[in-house]
């Protein structure tokens, strides 16, 4: 139990308004632009790792005078003591900062939901209703079904650890509890980015068994085509004459993305701009196509040969690509303990994170040309 005295100041411990300071004064050491310096954490500013847990430890009552370097470390990342609970709090922002900034170009095309276990994730697609009959003269109404269909992926973990031992503390190395974890932090991003679109490098198969780009769904162009008008005239008009579970339903399906590899980014943005005065006829770029947002991720890009390009409806009009988190770990979550592997404190990344397509009818593709 723990019986060193506790102050309330303003309705917070002492404590946790020191242990508040100390972190803002190393996340302001880090990034001075992005973390501002309190007023209590000025007190805590210029002071080296070290200096910084030989305060802490004074603060908290214990006898330091003549203590080594070694032992101040030794006893700041004890259990005890909440030394370690300020270094993880700042690997956690530093993290989480990190994270939340890297770029992805997927969420624009998918739809973000949670799931609250690891168990398979069953999404039922609903068919289209029975069309009305005429009813005949003795008032006889016939019964009709909805079809419907089911997709199923799950969740996985994902997760490193990092250790924070006491040479970082005598080193004096905030790298190791700042930079580095914010690198694990991209890497998380990064992470996500490289399952959702490798459901478009990969082409997995559905529940029926065919492939999510497939020419029995109607979604893939027979011959690639270079990215012109022509071609995505031909896309978007196979993508409105997708038809329903029933066969038989048409669903009129609006592109509104244009994902193209980086490759093709320029030439997606030249094609779609505005043409004031177009040379010739052939030039007119419909308004209705360059509504179209372009989307360019690199990792569409193909090691050689022809360069692919997708149209894409917008997840709120049909469903085209899913990803999930965990209920109540959205995105990368951080744990910590006292070392056991490593003299120090053990810090654990984890992220809990799935995707899988849902329909075929919402994406589209070409194969594409060979750059010339």
């Amino acid at each position: 139990q723990d019986t060193r005295p506790h102050v309330r100041m303003g309705g917070l411990d002492a404590s946790e308004t020191r242990r508040s300071a100390v972190e803002a004064a190393l996340l302001h050491r880090y990034d001075p632009q992005r973390f501002a310096l309190s007023e209590p954490a000025r007190e805590w500013r210029g002071l080296s790792l070290i200096e910084m847990a030989r305060g802490w430890l004074e603060g908290e009552g214990t006898r330091v005078r003549g203590l080594s370097r070694d032992e101040i470390a030794t006893r700041a990342l004890h259990s005890t003591s909440d030394f370690p609970v300020i270094l993880a709090g700042v690997t956690n922002r530093t993290l989480r900062a990190a994270y939340d900034t890297a770029p992805r170009t997927y969420p624009a095309i998918a739809r973000r939901t949670t799931v609250a276990d690891f168990k398979l994730v069953h999404r039922l697609q609903l068919g289209e209703a029975p069309q009305l009959e005429k009813v005949n003269q003795s008032g006889e109404f016939k019964r009709g079904t909805i079809g419907e269909a089911q997709e199923t992926y799950r969740i996985e973990t994902f997760g490193k650890v990092i250790g924070i031992t006491r040479q970082v503390l005598i080193n004096d190395d905030l790298d190791a509890f700042t930079r580095v974890p914010a690198l694990f932090g991209t890497s998380a991003a990064t992470l996500e980015s490289d399952v959702v679109w490798g459901i478009f490098t990969q082409n997995p198969a559905m529940a029926d068994g065919t492939t999510l780009f497939h020419a029995s769904h109607k979604n893939l162009a027979g011959t690639g085509a270079a990215l012109d008008v022509a071609g995505l005239a031909k896309a978007r008009t196979a993508m409105a004459q997708q038809r329903g579970l029933d066969g038989k339903t048409l669903l009129n399906v609006r592109p509104s993305y244009l994902v193209v590899p980086s490759a093709l980014e320029l030439a997606a943005e030249q094609l779609l701009a505005q043409n004031i005065v177009p040379a010739k006829a052939a030039d007119v770029v419909p308004s209705s196509i360059r509504s179209l947002a372009v989307i360019a991720e690199p990792r569409l890009d193909p090691a050689s040969g022809a360069v692919p390009w997708f149209l894409v409806a917008s997840p709120a009009a049909i469903d085209t690509i899913e990803y999930a988190y965990l209920e109540g770990q959205e995105g990368v979550a951080l744990e910590t303990r006292m070392g056991f592997d490593v003299d120090g404190v053990e810090v654990r990344a984890r992220l809990d994170f799935g995707a899988k397509a849902i329909d075929w009818r919402g994406l589209y593709k070409n194969p594409g040309v060979v750059p010339s």
